[in-house]
């Protein structure tokens, strides 16, 4: 009997007093070392409605800057300082059309007026001083589909489109009617509004394939269309007739096609972990490649004859102190700027890199320096 009672008392014990194993999962708790990440990420439907986006995208770069850090933490809870997230999220950039219509060609008295004697316009400010003089209380939103003749090197006649957004002109690129022959098109229009956003992408594809275009540029087009008259925009009378109304549509360029602007841009932004929470962050990870180290060696083979040709030769800085061919941690930064200057010329201030390169210091293994651009110079972070 005196062994029940005393093992039903080491069994009340046990349940009622402090656990080892508890402390134990609570030291260990208290000492797990957040792992460093890296991770490339595009947000979902899914994200935007968790955090109450109901149209999926966010209302500007500020708000999606305050807002994904949130996200990042409740999708990488154990990652931490030194962790890194390139996401991209989509934010509503919408671009203004017209909302009226004005049909004019400029007359020879026009140009008189505006001291243009050669009957012609030679420069963008000409056109500009024209419309202020022409124009000079639109309503916002006018669109002007103005022919004109211009100067460059020859005369030519042109018609574009000038819209006036928040207080200023803007330069509408439409298209001649040879132009309108290349897409197809018997007269100088399409047919309707389908027919030009599925022919106008092509055509700028080859319009722009020589010029500087690049990834996330959008170009405003006028374009016609040989419709009803409802607004009598001919100034003749009749609302039920046909004439050629213009129209203002945006086409972004994804870096090898054009394609219609739905208002709504691609951003992707860096994130860096501090210690604390995600941060915008500009910071760039990269890793020297073989050609990184032959340019170091070729540029400082005169300043540093040894280390340059050993770097060069072994493919790795030797970090020893005692060692004939050391490369210092000034030394280094030297090589830094030459390179950073080099690949990435026009970085702007306050951009970082964390550099990744190999070295030897009694064996071959990798070290990190973190440099940023100050003052026009890279320095150590």
């Amino acid at each position: 009997m005196k062994k029940i009672i005393y093992c039903l008392a080491i069994i009340a014990a046990f349940f009622t007093g402090c656990s080892p194993l508890d402390d134990i999962y609570n030291d260990i708790d208290a000492e797990v070392t957040p792992i460093v990440g890296d991770v490339t990420y595009e947000l979902t439907d899914e994200d935007y409605d968790d955090l109450e986006k109901s149209f999926g995208n966010f209302d500007s770069e500020d708000e999606a800057k305050s807002l994904i850090p949130g996200l990042l933490a409740d999708k990488y809870p154990v990652w931490g300082e030194g962790s890194s997230a390139l996401v991209t999220f989509k934010i509503y950039s919408p671009k203004r059309e017209e909302s009226s219509l004005i049909v004019y060609t400029v007359s020879a008295q026009d140009y008189a007026d505006q001291g243009h004697t050669f009957g012609n316009f030679d420069s963008a400010s000409d056109i500009q001083g024209f419309l202020e003089w022409k124009y000079p209380s639109p309503a916002d939103r006018t669109l002007v589909s103005l022919t004109y003749k211009y100067y460059s090197g020859s005369v030519s006649t042109l018609n574009n489109g000038f819209l006036y957004i928040n207080g200023a002109w803007e330069t509408i690129l439409g298209f001649t009617g040879a132009e309108y022959t290349i897409m197809g098109e018997s007269f100088p229009n399409f047919t309707n509004e389908d027919e030009a956003i599925a022919k106008i992408p092509i055509f700028l594809k080859d319009k722009f394939k020589y010029g500087t275009t690049s990834e996330g540029d959008i170009q405003a087009i006028m374009y016609k269309l040989y419709t009803t008259d409802v607004d009598d925009v001919d100034n003749d009378g009749s609302t039920t007739d046909s004439t050629t109304y213009s129209y203002v549509k945006y086409f972004i360029f994804d870096g090898t096609d054009w394609s219609e602007y739905n208002d709504v841009l691609d951003i992707t932004i860096q994130f860096g972990h501090d210690g604390l929470t995600w941060v915008p962050d500009n910071t760039i990870k990269y890793t020297l490649t073989s050609g990184d180290i032959a340019f170091i060696s070729d540029t400082f083979i005169s300043t540093y004859p040894g280390p340059a040709d050993n770097v060069g030769f072994f493919g790795s800085f030797d970090r020893r102190p005692s060692s004939s061919n050391y490369w210092s941690d000034s030394m280094l930064l030297e090589a830094f700027n030459e390179l950073l200057d080099n690949k990435d010329p026009s970085a702007e201030e306050e951009q970082k890199y964390v550099l990744t390169y190999i070295i030897y210091n009694g064996s071959t293994t990798n070290e990190t320096k973190s440099v940023i651009k100050t003052g026009g110079v890279w320095v150590y972070q």
